[in-house]
Parts: C-alpha cells; sequence; structure tokens
C-alpha cells in the first residue's frame, strides 16, 4: 500500500510541476508582448489564461509589481479590443 501513496504523491508533484510550467510559459509569453500592440490572434479565453497566468506570477514573485501593472494593462487592452 505505500507503494501506492508514493505512487500518487509523484503523479500529484509531476502534475503540479506540468501546471506550474505552463504557466510560466504563459507568463513569458504576455512578458514578450509589446505594450500597446493588440494580438489579434488571440482569443478572450486565451487573455483571460494570459491573465491568471499573470496573476499566478505575480503571487509566485516571479513578476515585479511594475511589470504586472504593465501586462496586466496590455491585456486588458487586448480584450478590450475585442469586445468592441
Amino acid at each position: 500500500m505505500a507503494s501506492s501513496v508514493g505512487k500518487r504523491q509523484r503523479e500529484q508533484q509531476k502534475l503540479e510541476h506540468a501546471q506550474a510550467k505552463a504557466e510560466r510559459k504563459a507568463a513569458r509569453r504576455v512578458a514578450d508582448a509589446q505594450p500597446g500592440v493588440v494580438l489579434s490572434h488571440r482569443s478572450e479565453a486565451e487573455l483571460i489564461e494570459d491573465l491568471t497566468a499573470l496573476h499566478r506570477a505575480l503571487e509566485a514573485g516571479d513578476v515585479s509589481p511594475e511589470e504586472f501593472e504593465k501586462h496586466r494593462d496590455s491585456i486588458q487592452a487586448q480584450l478590450e479590443q475585442l469586445s468592441r
């Protein structure tokens, strides 16, 4: 029984690692986007995912508050463009 508990823990760690990696990737993608440039190929769902990843990156300390605000504003501007 101990081996199945250990296996579940390893699987959970793998899932958490993969999720963190995906969040970092999304945060980098947001960071690489130039402010003020609207990326028309991004869907609303993708932009919301980017915003979520950006918030998590801020909480993890991977993004400074200044960078967070800049990227958040860029994402929000893109979302506003989609709603027009």
